[in-house]
């Protein structure tokens, strides 16, 4: 494997902590239907910090689309393939919530109404990207399953943190408050994939794929 390739493996240890720092640079934004006075002086008050996790926020999920690539060209499967397709809806959706949560974060005084709705439709967009993202972990699971290219135990890890984007689509049905769109079960979902993405990331850098050549060598 040649020296670029055997280190592209990093990008999603990269694509983590890019998107973990969109939870740690302000603080978590109101969920989805809360008073529209929090919401305005919730943006008003982080203004800086919240434009600076948007541009964290799309440095970090083109970075998944990169890492999910890496994967696909590790293990070459369809349905690696899948878990690829699949990780660049989240990242369109994905691109989505953050041009929502920038235009809030834009003006320094918005209009409660329309800071509202737009907080809603960033809440339901991070919500609605645990579809492609159950598609994501569950394709990546069985890739790694059925290839054994990489340790059984980083599938079964992929099938938890799937089974955790299921569970958090109770917030769909929620009114607001702690298991409202945006908040508990979405952060836990997000952050399982995140531990994955850190796992995966670290365990196929430790243990690079072997070349047709270097497996001849070793045969010899």
């Amino acid at each position: 494997m040649s020296s670029p390739t055997r280190w592209l493996p990093i990008s999603g240890l990269l694509a983590a902590v890019a998107l973990a720092l969109t939870g740690l640079i302000s603080p978590p934004p109101p969920v989805a239907g809360a008073p529209v006075g929090d919401i305005v002086t919730y943006y008003s008050r982080h203004r800086v910090g919240l434009e600076t996790e948007s541009l964290a926020d799309g440095v970090g999920i083109m970075l998944l689309v990169i890492f999910a690539w890496t994967l696909h060209a590790r293990v070459r499967t369809g349905l690696s393939m899948a878990a690829y397709v699949a990780a660049a809806i989240v990242a369109a959706v994905t691109l989505v919530q953050v041009a929502a949560f920038h235009a809030l974060a834009f003006r320094p005084d918005p209009e409660p109404m329309r800071a509202a709705l737009l907080n809603d439709l960033q809440s339901f967009t991070f919500q609605v990207t645990t579809f492609p993202m159950l598609l994501f972990l569950g394709a990546a699971a069985a890739a790694i399953l059925v290839s054994a290219e990489l340790p059984r135990w980083l599938g079964i890890a992929a099938l938890v943190a799937a089974a955790l984007q299921v569970v958090s689509w109770i917030s769909f049905f929620e009114p607001p408050g702690m298991l409202a769109a945006g908040a508990l079960p979405d952060i836990f979902a997000f952050g399982s994939m995140l531990a994955w993405l850190v796992a995966c990331s670290i365990t196929m850098l430790a243990q690079p794929r072997r070349d047709a050549a270097t497996a001849r060598r070793e045969g010899c």
